[in-house]
């Protein structure tokens, strides 16, 4: 069964079990992700099929919108687990940035992942070569549950010396959304989330709707410095879509999997062991998935982990006396 298979068939399980039964702590447990076939979305769904099968838990996914709508839905109750970027999770932990007027949300971290990122496109046909060939036009460059696109809009734009007020900034609830609008040309460009070899991504830019946004090296660079330090720097090489010619500096942050501070220590330490024991299946549903080791779960992490995976991390011997410190540090 190929990759593309196991998702469609994850995600009618996955239907299946949404509409037959109620999230239960010991039970059953709601993922939250990103929008239906978003990056995260596929990953979530494979990941809750790992979970079923290896720790016994019955899973469903929900499409909440984004990483700051995933922080909060675990706020308020209405999931135990999320996948969220580590700018989300951070700052949602924090009560900074778009979570100023909400507050702090109690997440803990469970596993935590490879990275994923954020670029700029340009829509084929609206005569934009760069940055300044936005001004009198319509760019995507916000979304309250990714605040980091706006970041990211206003550090590009003061980088290249763009005048904003030239510019009309809009914002869409999810990626479906962005790629409609670039493919129908109703807007110039647009600040987007994605992965190498994205597939929502692949189709419309082979078929030339749009096209990537290269900023040198040194560019992305300067517009890093504008950004929180949670936001990276990464480089996607001419593989990472099919027809791209020339590599693209690109943004990212971490993947994180978290959970709600109450979810009981006994599924949170199943659910642990189940992902980060069974890599080299997670990896069949998403090659991202590959990353989710205890290795990188526990390097230079930012926020406070839950009991139940500090639970499995010990049994390992892997949580070491300076991790013990710096859990501390962070509750």
């Amino acid at each position: 069964m190929n990759t593309k298979t196991k998702f469609l068939a994850a995600v009618a399980a996955t239907a299946v079990f949404a509409a037959a039964a109620p999230a239960d702590a010991q039970q059953a447990i709601r993922i939250g992700t990103s929008s239906v076939g978003s990056n995260f979305y596929i990953q979530g769904v494979g990941v809750g099929e790992v979970i079923n099968k290896k720790a016994g838990i019955n899973t469903s996914v929900q499409a909440v919108g984004g990483s700051a709508a995933t922080v909060r839905g675990l706020g308020a109750g209405k999931i135990e687990f999320g996948m969220a970027n580590s700018f989300a999770a951070v700052t949602g932990y924090r009560g900074t940035f778009s979570f100023k007027k909400s507050g702090p949300v109690k997440n803990r971290l469970v596993v935590q992942g490879g990275a994923n990122h954020r670029a700029v496109v340009f829509t084929t046909g609206k005569g934009v070569n760069g940055p300044k060939d936005l001004e009198g036009k319509t760019f995507i460059g916000k979304r309250r549950p990714l605040p980091e696109l706006e970041l990211i809009t206003k550090a590009m734009f003061k980088v290249y010396g763009v005048d904003a007020s030239k510019v009309k900034v809009v914002g869409t609830t999810n990626t479906g959304q962005v790629i409609k609008n670039l493919i129908v040309g109703s807007v110039a460009g647009a600040a987007v989330p994605l992965g190498r070899k994205a597939a929502n991504m692949q189709k419309p830019f082979s078929d030339g709707k749009f096209t990537f946004f290269h900023p040198s090296k040194a560019k992305r660079d300067a517009m890093l410095k504008l950004l929180p330090p949670l936001i990276f720097g990464r480089t996607f090489d001419t593989e990472s879509f099919v027809g791209l010619k020339k590599e693209i500096h690109v943004f990212a942050m971490n993947t994180l999997f978290l959970t709600a501070a109450k979810t009981s220590a006994d599924t949170v330490y199943k659910v642990t062991k189940a992902i980060v024991e069974n890599t080299a299946l997670m990896k069949t549903y998403h090659r991202e998935l590959a990353n989710w080791t205890a290795k990188n779960s526990l390097n230079n992490f930012q926020l406070p982990f839950h009991a139940g995976a500090i639970k499995y991390y010990k049994e390992k011997g892997m949580w070491t006396p300076a991790m013990e410190a710096q859990q501390k540090k962070l509750l």
